[in-house]
């Protein structure tokens, strides 16, 4: 559970942290879920050992933005490249490290 400066430390980051995700995922709704997962990961996390909540905080929502990102765009994930646009208006046969057939 977190104490009352803690979660004031996390309350106060909370802006600047939608902030980065919003301009990470482009998507609103994909900002505070990264967010909200930052908080649970610095609920969970031994903060006795953090020397800079800020960056700390930083470093684990940027994480998590490029791992959906990520995710999003892996080669067989068609639901989240479509999701995130990735790959409008290309061919799905098409694309990087695959070669039209000419035969």
């Amino acid at each position: 559970m977190l104490l009352t400066r803690e979660a004031d430390l996390f309350e106060s980051s909370r802006g600047r942290l939608e902030a980065i995700a919003y301009r990470l995922l482009g998507s609103a709704g994909d900002a505070e879920d990264a967010v909200q997962e930052t908080y649970l990961r610095w609920q969970a996390a031994d903060r006795e050992y953090v020397e800079t909540p800020d960056a700390w905080l930083t470093k684990v929502l940027t994480n998590l933005c490029l791992n959906q990102l990520t995710s999003a765009r892996a080669p067989g994930n068609l639901c989240g490249a479509m999701a995130s646009g990735a790959g409008a208006g290309r061919r799905p046969d098409v694309g990087p490290g695959r070669h039209r057939r000419t035969a």
